[in-house]
């Protein structure tokens, strides 16, 4: 389990639960919009899906264990548009839950792949009518290949991708297209742009020493972000169809974004990204932005918020997820922490631009994943 591991989706359950504002005065909660979202927890037991309404600060809570069998040990999830999918792995055996958090619609692929002597796996990822699992052949190798599965029918292909590879990043996928990324044994980063619909490469980007955040921007084009020597940066925006090059800039900002997909996203011409600490700290990462047209880097406090929610619950937290809603300009980031029941407990915060801590909505599990809309 996610929140566990960092600490050592029928039957509908809905729970109404409290919030409570936290350093905002009663005039300035009337100017507040506090946003609608979904949210996917844990606790020791149990996966749940959480949806939100700012309007009516009330949230209705569904134990996906419960109502789809999904496992609590799941390994990895993936969202394609209003679709998540749960991989899970028992006894060699790889299978998937998928749940519309919309329309409650749910399916499961069980046993859609065992393993074997010929492959390690290195991850799951699905289309929207497609599995993918990428992998290194023969095992011990730097062979790195994609097997396509169509689990209707149970038809798969295996491509290889490249040799000498060192290290595979998550991938990303949007409409038909794939992004990998990976760093081969000679230190050079690449991305490949796989098409699922004819399962062939048809775009691969060699950025030499260049570290690489892969994204899909509020348009939905795909961006890379170059990371290169002394801060500085390079921004190429490319049509997801034709992979032409749209738009490209250079900035300079004294953070590493670590290689793969972003953390964060691309929204009229800001970054927001995930600011992680220098170690030790007792906070890890908060939220930050970089406004590409004024130049300016902001990073919230998160150290002080994560003090002001510690002296309110009295016990230390855990920050576990994050996530910046354009629509409303806040971000939400989970926590949770261990009460003295000794339960899985924690709450989303909800964060202005500014660093004002808007709300905090205490909910039974550890919030670990924020839906993307």
């Amino acid at each position: 389990m996610k929140f566990i591991k960092a600490l050592g989706v029928l039957f509908f359950v809905a729970f109404l639960f409290s919030c409570s504002k936290d350093g905002v005065s009663d005039k300035e909660a009337e100017n507040i919009t506090i946003p609608d979202f979904i949210v996917i927890g844990e606790d020791a037991e149990n996966i749940y899906q959480y949806s939100y309404k700012g309007s009516l600060s009330q949230g209705s809570q569904i134990n996906l264990t419960e109502a789809l069998g999904l496992s609590p040990t799941y390994l990895t999830l993936r969202q394609v548009f209003e679709v998540l999918s749960f991989y899970s792995i028992s006894f060699g055996n790889f299978s998937v839950l998928q749940q519309n958090v919309v329309t409650g619609q749910s399916n499961a692929y069980p046993d859609f792949y065992s393993n074997t002597d010929e492959r390690y796996i290195i991850w799951g990822t699905n289309s929207e009518d497609l599995l993918f699992l990428g992998y290194f052949s023969p095992i011990g190798s730097n062979n790195f290949g994609v097997r396509t599965i169509d689990p209707e029918t149970g038809d798969s292909s295996d491509l290889s991708i490249a040799s000498n590879v060192d290290k595979v990043y998550d991938p990303l996928y949007y409409r038909q297209r794939l992004i990998l990324s990976y760093r081969g044994t000679d230190d050079n980063y690449h991305v490949i742009v796989f098409n699922t619909e004819t399962r062939s490469i048809i775009q691969t980007f060699d950025l030499n020493s260049d570290i690489p955040n892969i994204l899909i921007d509020e348009l939905g084009n795909l961006g890379i972000i170059s990371g290169k020597a002394n801060n500085s940066f390079g921004y190429q925006v490319y049509d997801i169809e034709s992979l032409i090059l749209i738009n490209e800039v250079n900035f300079n900002l004294n953070k590493f974004l670590t290689p793969g997909p972003l953390k964060g996203s691309i929204y009229e011409n800001t970054l927001y990204y995930s600011n992680f600490y220098a170690q030790p700290s007792a906070v890890p990462f908060g939220p930050a932005y970089f406004d590409f047209v004024l130049d300016k880097n902001v990073v919230i406090d998160m150290i002080s918020i994560v003090r002001q929610v510690e002296e309110e619950t009295q016990f230390s937290i855990d920050l576990t997820a994050m996530h910046y809603i354009a629509s409303d300009e806040v971000f939400v980031m989970g926590y949770g922490y261990i009460d003295n029941a000794n339960t899985i407990v924690g709450g989303i915060l909800i964060i202005a631009k500014d660093g004002t801590l808007l709300e905090r909505i205490e909910v039974p599990f550890a919030p670990t994943y924020f839906i993307k809309p």
